[in-house]
């Protein structure tokens, strides 16, 4: 989809309808966003602290 077919979307009427989009313009769409948006790094895993004894029963 193209810019001046965005521009026409923008300045359409809108009803509050769902509006239909095919999906090759979806694919596109997608596609751009994903470009803009930085790559994941992935997250290094957390600890979590101990909260129990290891110690055995107590005589």
């Amino acid at each position: 989809m193209g810019h001046d077919a965005e521009i026409m979307m923008a300045h359409a009427a809108n009803n509050g309808s769902a509006q239909s989009i095919s999906a090759n313009d979806l694919n596109e769409r997608v596609k751009r966003l994903l470009e803009k948006k930085p790559a994941l790094v992935p997250a290094l895993p957390k600890h979590a602290a101990r909260r129990f004894l290891r110690n055995g029963p107590k005589t």
